[in-house]
């Protein structure tokens, strides 16, 4: 109850705040209030009072699965669009990252569904881009569908990645890439998996904050497709193994 009512106080300092249009954390968006004490929490430096509004949640029964679309999510958009605007020193931006990373981590047991889709990914942050958290969420939401995911974090360089979804026998290889300096590097892995003989089935995803902006942006890059969600991107990439090829 107490957090409940923090959470309300948090959304209302946040809407009389000046912050600059179009904020991803909207008190009237599902899970708004909770998703407004979250980040609250963080921008507050309050590592304990943000786990606590997300244990207050799970013991309301909200799903994990409402609980990253609709407050890590946002919340993580939010912290990269503040940090844009100047509004956080990068490392603030860090010590918010780092208290969701280890949510996340509290969170994971919850993630795995017992039904399996017999489908595999492997998820990655493009070489150059140290931001894994979107990587991150990818792979949970996937392996939230019954998927088996290899994470692969950070980072990773393009024939590595190309390499371990052909050991992992993957049907999809998802790229992150966090900032426009990192889509030369997308095009490139995306060009050596086309090259690749042994990727002819496997299906590349990308995605990012640059892919939420240009929304065409995956195709220019030869990719197969593209979600502006991490949860979305269940969905694109189970369309597109349906389809014929």
């Amino acid at each position: 109850m107490v957090i409940a009512e923090r959470n309300r106080a948090a959304a209302d300092r946040l809407t009389s705040a000046h912050v600059e249009p179009p904020s991803f954390v909207r008190p009237e968006a599902p899970l708004g209030l909770v998703a407004c004490g979250y980040l609250d929490a963080l921008l507050q430096g309050d590592q304990r009072r943000a786990m606590e509004v997300i244990r207050e949640a799970i013991e309301a029964s909200t799903p994990v699965k409402d609980i990253y679309a609709h407050v890590l999510h946002p919340c993580q958009y939010e912290v990269g669009r503040l940090w844009q605007l100047r509004q956080l020193s990068i490392a603030e931006e860090h010590y918010c990252t780092a208290v969701t990373q280890m949510t996340l981590s509290q969170l994971y047991p919850l993630v795995f569904n017992a039904d399996r889709a017999g489908r595999r990914l492997v998820a990655t942050a493009v070489d150059g881009n140290l931001h894994e958290l979107g990587a991150r969420f990818v792979a949970d939401f996937f392996e939230m569908a019954g998927w088996d995911t290899f994470y692969l974090g950070a980072s990773t360089p393009a024939q590595d990645a190309i390499d371990e979804a052909v050991h992992r026998a993957a049907d999809v290889l998802a790229v992150s890439a966090a900032l426009d300096e990192h889509l030369a590097r997308v095009g490139d892995l995306v060009a050596a998996a086309r090259a690749d003989e042994r990727c002819r089935d496997i299906v590349v995803l990308v995605g990012g904050q640059p892919f939420g902006v240009d929304h065409d942006l995956w195709r220019q890059l030869g990719a197969d497709g593209s979600s502006p969600t991490a949860e979305g991107s269940v969905r694109v990439a189970e369309q597109l193994l349906a389809a014929p090829r």
